[in-house]
């Protein structure tokens, strides 16, 4: 008599090392993932995502980039741009990561997400040049994310955007992503900017609002 097997259901704490571990093979990137996990989950929030299957999606924007693991170092960490062919290579890693986590039989919507995080919503993303909704939610959410926190983060060949210049990119390529998840985007970034303008004109006279100037980005 067979028995279907159950989704496996690995502790958050390994999740986030391995989400961890993959920043780590790029210095100039750190904490980029628990940045898009937390840039996802509120995207997600406000674009009314179901609750259950929040874990899920802050699992998947943890683990998006494990595909570099197995690209050579010489490349994740080249201090100049890439080659095309460098790049080409770069682009594996949506595949990789996906055959990576494959065997561990985990929710279907991280190993989707894995995949498909570089599908641009026009159809001119990786690796499969899939086309709006056929791209999956989850990573349409995560294209958004990534692309933006991969701004603000320095690179060897490059200094950090501003928020303000990262948005401004954002627009600048919106055919790459989902009309209505890149205003929910836009939206919530102009609402903490604002936010983080009027704190910073409060005297400090509080513990509560020190602490929420410390906690903006």
């Amino acid at each position: 008599m067979n028995k279907s097997k159950s989704k496996t259901e690995l502790p958050d704490e390994l999740i986030l090392f391995l989400g961890k571990l993959a920043d780590l093979r790029d210095p100039y990137i750190s904490d980029h993932a628990t940045h898009v996990r937390d840039l996802s989950v509120q995207l997600a929030i406000r674009v009314n995502f179901p609750s259950r299957k929040i874990k899920a999606l802050s699992h998947a924007a943890l683990l998006h980039d494990i595909g570099k693991l197995v690209l050579p170092e010489q490349i994740v960490n080249k201090p100049s741009r890439l080659t095309e062919a460098e790049y080409l290579m770069v682009q594996q890693h949506t595949v990789l990561g996906y055959k990576l986590i494959s065997p561990l039989e985990m929710d279907a919507m991280i190993g989707g997400t894995i995949l498909s995080h570089h599908e641009n919503f026009d159809g001119s993303g990786y690796p499969y040049g899939l086309v709006g909704e056929a791209i999956p939610l989850e990573a349409r959410i995560v294209r958004i994310t990534d692309f933006y926190d991969a701004l603000i983060c320095q690179r060897p060949y490059r200094e950090a955007f501003t928020a303000g210049s990262a948005l401004d990119l954002l627009l600048k390529n919106r055919r790459c992503f989902d009309p209505a998840l890149l205003e929910a985007f836009l939206h919530i970034q102009a609402e903490e900017h604002r936010l983080n303008r009027e704190i910073r004109k409060r005297p400090m006279t509080t513990k509560i609002s020190a602490q929420m100037l410390y906690e903006m980005p």
